[in-house]
């Protein structure tokens, strides 16, 4: 297949994307293959390019700075994660350079990182998941003790909590690389040897094992989503909180240095028993935008969560709702979809990072030699 040929598949998807909504028992291969070269090989493929970058330099920014919080760690856990993901997405859509050189080798290169690649992308997106929740749990304490939350969340602490999250969310998944074996066989439709997976005899004698993965790529996304959203709710009520407390204190600021000049007014409100019972007043400008800055990921990280959960659960619920099975292509194509929300999730981090940190910013622009204004 040549690049013109490719040029003209890629206008005829724009025709048959609308048809696969219409399809109540599945998609046709016509579908899925438009959806493919549309979602997998121009968007994701793009996304996951600028992920690996952005996740390098994120990772590259953060060690320069030398770790001197917990945030840095927690991010640079979540970042290593994300440059995994990127790294295995993109590498699984080669298939769509690869056929520019060779079909058969396009086909065979699909089958072998469906095994590989595909299955280390939805890890990679448990496992940020669950340190995303972690990130909102420890923020959420931020606001609720800020003067304790030091002491309590080190360096170390951070540190062990990312290493053991990642150890115990990536490794309930591992078995499921066991599932497929790949084969060579000779295909008359390519006139050369393609390989191709089947499912093995250890995934045949465990089937309640496809029930576990179900169950557990329901389930972590799902608890991280609603600990994820809980913790938002704590944080932007706190920092609102906070927001109204420091309005109010300048206000009665104000009112007394105009009582100084005009004994006859009167100040109502006494700040210094308004500061014993504000807590959240003890957070530093600094802590407060840092706590903005991750607000702001942790959104992104919920709003990527939802097509996830609701995909897996559809999995969970409906039997052949999978690949290989009756409903192959539909499944196929809400997974393109999925994994878009997945990848843009995973490389937008450097963006956020760059506008709402001067530390972070300052330190990526000596990073590529830029003078930081005086």
């Amino acid at each position: 297949m040549n690049a013109s040929n490719l040029t003209c598949q890629f206008v005829r998807c724009i025709a048959l994307i609308p048809g696969v909504v219409a399809a109540s028992d599945g998609a046709t291969d016509e579908q899925r293959r438009a959806a493919q070269i549309i979602l997998e090989f121009v968007i994701s493929f793009s996304v996951c390019f600028f992920g690996i970058f952005s996740n390098t330099v994120v990772i590259v920014v953060f060690v320069k700075q030398g770790f001197r919080d917990s945030t840095a760690i927690s991010m640079t856990a979540v970042s290593l994660w994300d440059l995994v993901k990127c790294v295995a997405g993109f590498m699984q859509r080669l298939e769509g350079p690869v056929e520019l050189v060779s079909s058969a080798l396009a086909y065979s290169w699909t089958n072998v990182s469906l095994a590989v690649c595909n299955y280390l992308v939805s890890f990679s997106c448990y496992v940020t998941s669950v340190l995303a929740a972690y990130v909102a749990v420890e923020r959420c304490l931020c606001v609720i003790i800020p003067l304790k939350v030091k002491w309590l969340l080190t360096p170390k602490v951070a540190l062990a909590s990312c290493i053991s999250i990642s150890i115990v969310v990536f490794g309930c998944f591992v078995v499921i690389f066991g599932i497929y074996d790949v084969h060579l066989m000779f295909d008359p439709h390519f006139n050369t040897t393609v390989a191709i997976i089947k499912y093995n005899s250890f995934s045949k004698d465990n089937v309640a094992l496809f029930g576990y993965y179900n169950m557990s790529g329901t389930l972590w996304p799902m608890v991280s989503l609603v600990v994820i959203i809980i913790s938002t709710v704590i944080i932007s009520y706190k920092l609102k909180k906070a927001a109204e407390f420091r309005y109010r204190t300048k206000t009665i600021t104000r009112s007394s240095m105009k009582t100084k000049t005009n004994p006859n007014l009167q100040v109502k409100d006494n700040p210094q028993s308004m500061e014993k019972t504000d807590k959240t007043q003890g957070i530093s400008k600094r802590d407060q935008q840092v706590i903005k800055m991750l607000l702001v990921v942790i959104v992104f990280y919920m709003v990527n969560l939802f097509p996830r959960v609701g995909n897996y659960l559809a999995k969970f619920i409906v039997f052949d709702y999978y690949y290989l099975r009756r409903y192959n292509n539909l499944f196929s194509i809400i997974a393109y979809t999925v994994f878009v929300f997945d990848y843009v999730n995973g490389a937008v981090n450097v963006i956020i990072f760059y506008f709402m940190s001067s530390s972070f910013r300052e330190t990526t622009r000596s990073l590529f030699g830029c003078r930081t204004n005086p």
